[in-house]
């Protein structure tokens, strides 16, 4: 007899295979309804599945081949929902494109990724996975086919390749020190001659897909001049292909070759936030997709935080750590989602300035409220999802080095000055220019994505040692 986990397996490859590949023959609307069932038929499977799991920290599947664990099935049912907003909310936007069936069968492709990536305890699937996602992430850019799109979508691509390339050769020297492809926790060479390559070859390529400095350069251009409407989808899923793939990927290190991981991190991390914050300050002179832009790098900066802090280091709380980084990645996708649509909706018939926004509080109350708890989230006010997920992140950076969360909370002061000036844009009286904003799938879809971190931010603790199986003793 098959059993729940396996069927739940089943049904997200079949369902999300239909619709990348069959239903766009039978027509827009076709491939449309179509993502939208598989979506839901999925989202209340992988509920069930976690009903079903109960107190059982794992479960392994397929000749251990496959994982359920609770940290990855939280983040995995997170990646359903954000991408059923994000087909919804382009919903009405796809109907002008040439292209827009395809947009629906994008999005299908690019959640089986990530589910495969979820649940896969082999690296050779993680790694099909991850090329699967990462493709369809760069045509996503590319479906508006207009200049601007395409220059994104090659610098996307050509960036990709390369993270893909460096991703394969940590895989092959993954193998090497780890002595087989289960991504688990023993290490056959502790060396950190071989360590310490395979570390960085690993954080380097997800850091390419994060937009981590130095690897960042593509995220500017692409998040920053690419339309809302698919950057709204990207920037989420650059960030929960990280947390899904690198905490396992980086296990065997963080428990046998702790010092290389936090170092590596730790700087990247840090060089990240400045960037990322010091660029949003500038960015403000700019436009506010631009700032926005600048912003998901500061944010990979946090969560690559809470990499470094799973290291098995005296003193550190890789409980807090994993948490941190699971409420964060939530935060950010949710958020980002909600913000970018948002633009997409004031930005449509022109270039996306700050004159667009100004006053959107008067204009649309329902998309400024979006917008609003979007920016407080990312900004981390109490108590917002945000602020819940920085001090997990925070608690776990104060328990591994002082200085570290010092530099943490100086970038939180840093972002607070483009956040604030977002907000403060959003309640100004508008001037004869600003056009007017209609309420739309985008508005809602934005509305309902920052409900949803509402509603988790009333119990954030339900996280707290949240287990991935190769942290975790056996059941």
């Amino acid at each position: 007899m098959v059993s729940v986990y396996v069927s739940g397996l089943i049904i997200a490859t079949i369902a999300y295979g239909f619709t990348a590949l069959v239903a766009p023959l039978m027509g827009k609307k076709a491939v449309k309804a179509s993502f939208y069932a598989s979506s839901l038929l999925v989202l209340f499977t992988l509920l069930y599945i976690g009903y079903e799991m109960g107190p059982v920290p794992y479960v392994t599947v397929l000749k251990g081949s496959a994982v359920y664990d609770k940290y990855s099935l939280f983040l995995v049912i997170v990646s359903v929902m954000v991408f059923l907003l994000a087909g919804l909310g382009a919903h009405s936007v796809t109907e002008e494109w040439d292209a827009g069936d395809a947009f629906y069968a994008i999005l299908a492709l690019i959640v089986l990724g990530l589910i495969s990536i979820g649940f896969a305890r082999v690296v050779y699937l993680a790694y099909v996975a991850w090329i699967m996602a990462a493709v369809a992430a760069y045509i996503l850019i590319a479906l508006r086919k207009n200049g601007i799109s395409a220059e994104t979508a090659m610098k996307y691509g050509t960036t990709g390749s390369v993270a893909t390339i460096l991703l394969l050769f940590g895989i092959i020297l993954y193998y090497i020190v780890h002595g087989n492809v289960y991504m688990t926790s023993g290490l056959v060479q502790t060396d950190p001659l071989y360590t310490v390559p395979v570390v960085a070859l690993i954080i380097i390529a997800v850091g390419f897909k994060m937009g981590v400095v130095p690897f960042h350069a593509w995220a500017i251009d692409v998040y920053g001049n690419s339309r809302p409407i698919t950057v709204a989808a990207a920037s989420a899923l650059a960030k929960l292909v990280a947390a899904l793939l690198i905490v396992k990927l980086i296990t065997p290190f963080a428990l046998r070759a702790p010092a290389s991981l936090f170092w590596i991190a730790a700087i990247l991390a840090l060089l990240t936030m400045f960037y990322g914050n010091l660029g949003g300050i500038l960015a403000v002179r700019d436009s506010p997709q631009k700032t926005l832009a600048y912003s998901s790098v500061a944010q990979a900066g946090y969560i690559v935080v809470g990499f470094a802090t799973l290291a098995a280091l005296a003193g550190i709380n890789r409980e807090a750590a994993l948490a941190g980084i699971a409420l964060h990645t939530t935060t950010y996708a949710f958020s980002k989602l909600a913000g970018f649509q948002v633009l997409d909706a004031t930005c449509e018939d022109g270039p996306c300035t700050w004159n667009r926004l100004r006053g959107l509080a008067h204009r649309s109350p329902v998309a400024a409220a979006a917008l609003a708890i979007a920016l407080m989230n990312l900004m981390g006010l109490p108590f917002t999802l945000g602020f819940w997920s920085k001090l997990y992140l925070l608690i776990a950076a104060t328990s591994a080095s002082a200085w570290l969360a010092f530099l943490m909370l100086l970038n939180f002061a840093i972002a607070a000055y483009y956040y604030g000036y977002m907000l403060y844009q959003l309640v100004q009286p508008p001037t004869e220019e600003t056009p007017t904003i209609k309420n739309d799938y985008r508005v809602y879809a934005a509305l309902i994505a920052v409900l949803i971190t509402i509603a988790l931010a009333i119990q954030p603790w339900k996280l707290y040692g949240i287990p991935l199986y190769a942290y975790t003793p056996a059941p």
